[in-house]
């Protein structure tokens, strides 16, 4: 009965997500999304888009899973996809996007990531000065978690 709590909670966090504007990220880069394009080898802009609810839903299902198996709160920060450029023919994309709220330097930040061929990972994130950073094996829908154990959630409230 908890698990199906925790999953309704995170789907209907996703669905909220998803019809909400973020307005947190740091001046002036907000909503910035730089990746190291792996065709033309050099920084430039991500192209984003809204992610489709089926893609939240797979992710959250995902987290959902990923966070009770390690007895772990999931605090979800921001969802995107991001689109593949063209000529894209497969390669790790490292990845940066301005993101407030996380304390700089926290270890216990996650991008979980629906790839396009349908494949769920966790990657991890490092923090720094309102930036997140990650190095993706592919494009795909991306959600930035800060993990807290479970029972230090608990024992906050």
């Amino acid at each position: 009965m908890k698990k199906i709590k925790a999953v309704a909670a995170l789907v209907a966090a996703f669905a909220m997500m998803a019809g909400t504007v973020v307005f947190a990220a740091p001046s002036p880069t907000a909503g910035t999304i730089t990746i190291v394009d792996p065709v033309t080898k050099s920084p430039s802009s991500a192209q984003i888009r809204q992610p489709e609810q089926k893609e939240l839903e797979k992710l959250a299902s995902f987290i959902a899973e990923s966070v009770a198996q390690n007895g772990m709160t999931a605090n979800i920060k921001t969802s995107v996809s991001i689109v593949a450029p063209k000529g894209y023919k497969g390669g790790e994309i490292p990845t940066v996007m301005a993101l407030a709220g996380i304390p700089n330097g926290a270890t216990n930040v996650f991008a979980y990531i629906l790839l396009t061929n349908g494949k769920k990972i966790i990657v991890p994130c490092t923090v720094k000065n309102g930036y997140v950073g990650f190095v993706s094996p592919g494009y795909g829908t991306v959600t930035i978690v800060q993990l807290t154990p479970a029972a230090a959630t608990a024992k906050l409230r």
